[in-house]
Formats: structure tokens, sequence, C-alpha cells
């Protein structure tokens, strides 16, 4: 086939956006959204609707919701409620800790964007690095390439999945390919499944001989997890129950009236108070909180007092319990640790006397100085530069106190999340994947509708809102729809079909599928995962028409394809994990070579199956 003046046009465009997408000389949606506008200048399309139909595609609202469905399951603590379960279960066996990272964060990107699985895994996996003393070069690329194998397993996994998904709905709805039988939310399992099995046992067993051994300084060394925080204070050796009464001596008091810290040096660290059926609220306890009966407080302090607290009071006195503070830590309160910064305004100057709780809305549990607890009560005490500090309270006013440059946070704050909503969250999950998987709806529609009801429920926050959704990613797709319309429409896309069924002519499907896939592997690695889909899904179905081929099938060889990206260092996801890992770029080429030759290897064996 002889391409025209505005097939070349075409396909200069896409190698000239290949160039800048890698190379990153411009920004990524810089370089997309310029797409069309070339495009339309140089006439090789001539409809302006054409140039601008990836506003309104349907993948593009599909992921933006997904996004947004995505970071609600983080923020309302779903998968943080993962994450801490890797510590329970990995003990400090190296080789079962790297399976148990790699199926949690599998199983987190099946359902969340795979650079937000891996952020929100990577601190928790850092600190699991440090209590088990492996080194986080041994875990943090497995958790990364998980990511990217979970992605495979749904439709809203990843975005070249939703791309396929909506290219193959908008076919068949054509009178060329009537008929043809959409692809549903968990179609993608039945490859997607087998990769992520393949891929981890190559991890657990060569892929993790070929992991670099060499030490790195932990930039997350001076972060430390709520969790550890409290350890470090013997908070879960220190934190006792007890249930307000009728009768009680502080019931009907103010926390300031009560005046439990100064009279017996206990701190009150959490109020939880009974609601309507059966459930509970957890209150934060600020000095104008009015104590009431069935109110079950966690205090802070020796146990001497505490005895003392309860049979003075008349309170029901019990231990807390070893899952108190993850219990505490999941509804949304959390623990820093907080020292005194060189030149603050606050040295000389007792908590007191600047008024901390007030104007930070956070409770002081313990002052240290010089290693050691200070020996009266934490408000009259002067402080000093270097004096930590252990206060509770919710993660926003630490992010605040975090801004002040008087005080320095030590704690990471970036797995605190209110658990109290993950059942929420995780049945508008089902509100996005019910209606597709039944037929009722396209998953444009439900995941949009599941994404609003996550933010009218409050189960993400407005800043959540703003992190969550990758405007790069739906610029790459608005940008690039064109372009894959002009691959086709100039007959591009059907002289790459030939040149593909010539090359493998008489090899069989495997040959074929196999092709699809390397070609899909080779544009993500030039440009971008999305990018790839969008232009290669039209060379698939050229591929599948011409040469007899199921289309669903040469459709989901490029899906996978798509994800195939384990090799460069460049993916958002790699990059998280270089730095803390202390890789280089040769240890993903080492480690990802064979690991992208299997998952090639398992895409193509089950697809033939199909």
């Amino acid at each position: 086939m002889e391409l025209g003046a505005e097939a070349w046009i075409a396909v200069a465009t896409l190698i000239a956006a290949a160039f800048l997408f890698f190379t990153k000389l411009l920004p990524i949606g810089v370089t997309a959204l310029s797409i069309p506008v070339v495009l339309v200048a140089t006439g090789v399309i001539t409809n302006p609707s054409d140039a601008l139909k990836g506003f309104g595609n349907h993948a593009v609202i599909a992921i933006a919701s997904i996004f947004v469905v995505g970071g609600a399951l983080q923020e309302s603590g779903v998968a943080t409620l993962i994450a801490r379960g890797l510590h329970r279960m990995g003990g400090r066996s190296e080789g079962r800790l790297l399976v148990l990272v790699m199926l949690a964060s599998a199983l987190l990107s099946a359902f969340i964007n795979n650079a937000a699985a891996v952020a929100l895994l990577l601190p928790a996996v850092v600190a699991l690095c440090r209590r088990t003393l492996v080194q986080p070069g041994r875990l943090l690329m497995p958790l990364a390439y998980a990511t990217v194998l979970g992605g495979t397993v749904t439709m809203i996994g990843t975005a070249p999945n939703l791309i396929v998904a909506n290219f193959l709905r908008e076919l068949s709805e054509t009178e060329t390919y009537a008929g043809v039988e959409p692809l549903g939310v968990f179609d993608f399992a039945l490859v997607g499944v087998p990769v992520v099995v393949v891929g981890t046992v190559y991890m657990a067993t060569l892929g993790r001989r070929l992991l670099p051994q060499r030490a790195v300084e932990d930039r997350l060394r001076d972060a430390r997890l709520p969790e550890e925080v409290a350890s470090s204070y013997g908070l879960e050796q220190n934190l006792f129950q007890m249930r307000v009464v009728e009768g009680s001596g502080v019931a009907g008091k103010t926390i300031a009236e009560a005046a439990i810290r100064s009279r017996y040096g206990l701190s009150i660290v959490l109020v939880v108070r009974p609601g309507p059926m059966g459930t509970h609220r957890y209150v934060h306890p600020t000095t104008d909180l009015h104590l009431q009966p069935e109110d079950r407080l966690y205090l802070d302090g020796e146990e001497v007092a505490a005895w003392n607290f309860a049979e003075t009071e008349m309170l029901q006195f019990g231990l807390a319990g070893p899952k108190t503070i993850e219990e505490m830590l999941g509804r949304g309160v959390t623990l820093a640790e907080v020292t005194i910064p060189p030149r603050s305004r606050a040295v000389g100057k007792t908590l007191r006397e600047i008024r901390f709780r007030k104007r930070f809305h956070l409770g002081v549990i313990s002052l240290w100085r010089r290693g050691a607890p200070a020996r009266k009560e934490g408000g009259a005490v002067p402080l000093e530069e270097g004096d930590v500090f252990l206060v509770s309270g919710h993660a926003e006013s630490v992010e605040a106190l975090g801004r002040h440059p008087d005080f320095t946070v030590l704690t990471d704050q970036s797995l605190v999340e209110d658990a109290g909503r993950a059942p929420l969250a995780v049945l508008l999950l089902f509100v996005a994947l019910v209606p597709p998987i039944a037929g009722w709806l396209p998953i444009s529609i439900s995941a949009l509708a599941a994404a609003l009801l996550m933010v009218i429920t409050g189960c993400i926050s407005p800043q959540g809102l703003r992190r969550a959704i990758d405007w790069k990613v739906l610029a790459l797709i608005v940008g690039t729809v064109p372009l894959g319309v002009a691959l086709e429409e100039q007959g591009v896309a059907a002289a790459a079909a030939d040149g593909i069924l010539a090359a493998v002519q008489g090899l069989g499907t495997p040959a074929v599928l196999a092709a699809l896939f390397l070609l899909a592997a080779v544009v993500a690695m030039l440009s971008t995962n999305a990018a790839s889909a969008v232009i290669v899904t039209p060379v698939a179905a050229q591929v599948a028409l011409a040469g007899g081929l199921d289309l669903r099938v040469a459709l989901l060889a490029v899906a996978y394809g798509c994800s195939c990206a384990f090799i460069l260092p460049f993916a958002q996801w790699n990059l998280l994990v270089m730095a803390p890992g202390g890789y280089r770029s040769t240890d993903y080429l080492k480690v990802g070579l064979l690991l992208s030759l299997l998952m090639g290897a398992t895409a193509v064996a089950c697809l033939s199956l199909l």
C-alpha cells in the first residue's frame, strides 16, 4: 500500500511526539495537546471535531473517575489496612516478605493507579525493611513490578486496558464489527492472573538473585511512621482504657475541668463515644470536650497513676490491648514526633505559654529532653532547642504544625487515613464495578457515579481529589486519540498491519499476537503506555480484520504489551522506588528483561488458547 503525503506527516508527527515524550524536552501534556493542533494545521485532519475527539472520549471520563475512586480507596484506609497486614504476616523471611509485598501491591493496582499503589505502599515497605533488617533494594523493585502485573487483571487497573476496552466498544457499534462482544471488567483476568503468578514466581526465585545487594542510605529514615513513633515512646505498654460510668467523678465535666493531666499525670489520647445502632465515634480530646457516661477513654501514663485515677473517679479500668494503636491510627487520629529546631521562637517558653493545644488543636502526650522524659508536667517545662515531644490529633492539624517555622515534624503522615470510611469506600467500588459486569451501564458512567459518591460522602477530601487525578495521563489520551484516528484514516494502520502479517506469515496466531505485543511494548517504552494503547489499537484491529484473527484477542495482546514496562526506570512507578531502593538503570535492565520476556510468553500463550 502506497502512502500519501498526509500519511507521512502523520507518521512524522508520531515520531516527533515519541521523541519528545522520551526526552521530555517539553512537558508531556504540552506535547500531547500539540498533536491535534499540528494535525489540523497540516491538513492531515480536516474536520476539527475529529481533532477534539479526545475531550469527549469515554476512556478519558472513565480513567479520570477511576483516579478519584482509587484516591478514595487510599484516603479511606482500605489500602493501608492491606499494607499493615504485611507487618503482621511477613515475619523476617525475605522470600516470604517479597511474595507478600508483590501480592498486596498487585491486588491494590488491580483497582487503583499503578503509581498511586507504589506511593501508598512505599513508606510501609521501607518501614518493614527497617524492622526486618532487609535492604530496601530487595523489596522495592518487586513492589513496583507487581503493580504493573496487577494492573493487567481488571479493566480499571491501568489506562491501556480502559482505552482498549473503549476502542472495542466503539468498534462493536459499527457495521463492520457488529456483534463483537465488548470487554468486561474482569475479562482481562483470564490472562492477567497467570501473568501475576508467573511474575511473582520469577521475582521470588531467579529475579531475587538478580536484585542488587548494595546498601543504601534510606531517605525515609528520619520520617518515621506513626506506629514506630508510638513504639519508641512506649505508648503500647503505657496505654490504658477506661469507661466513664454514671456517677463517675469526671462525668459531665470538660477535660480541662477534670484536670486529668495535672492531677494524675495522665494524657487522654482518644475518646470513643457510642453512636446510633451500635456504632462509635472517635473524638479528639479537646480541652472543652464534655465527658459523658459510656465514653471510652484511652490514656497514656504510668500504671499506678492509671489505677489511682480509676479508683478515685470511679471509672471501669481495662488494658488497651496490642491492636489499639492501629485502631486509633485507622480512625483519622495520628501520632507525631515533633522537635524544636534551631532559632525557634518557642525556645524558652512553655507549651502552656504558647497555647500549643489551642493554636494547633493537638494534645501533647510526652515531652522528652536528651533521650529521657521530662520530670515535670510537659506543659510547664520551658522548651529548649532539640526537645522532642509526642502529639496526638488529626492529620490535618499535624500537617499545619509541620508548616510552622518554630516546629519540625519528624513523623511521616503519608499513611494516615480514616479507616472508618473503608466499608463505604469498598461499597462504592462495587458501584463502579457491578453495572458494567452485569451489562447495565458502561464503565465510564458507573465509575463517574462512584467517583461523585466518593466525593459527596467524604471518602476523599478536596485535597485528595486534587492529588488523585493525573492530568498528564488525561492530556496524553486527549492528544493522542486524534493521532490514532489520523493513522487509521490515512492508511498507516493498515500498512503497519500488512507489514506485521507479512513478517509472521506462516508462523500462526501466536506469532501474530507476539508481534502485536512487541509493537505495543516498544511504543510504550518510547512514549507512554496510554499513548501506545491509543496508537497501536487501530493497527491491531486492521491485523485482526486482514488476518482473520479474533478482534478481542488482538486488542488484549496490545493491552498487555502496553503494560510491559520493566526494562527502563522512566515509568512513574519505577522512578518512585529508584532513590529509596538505591537502584541504577542497569538494575532495571538486568531484572526486567527476563520478566518482560516471561510476561510476553505467558500473555501470548494464554491468548492463543482463548
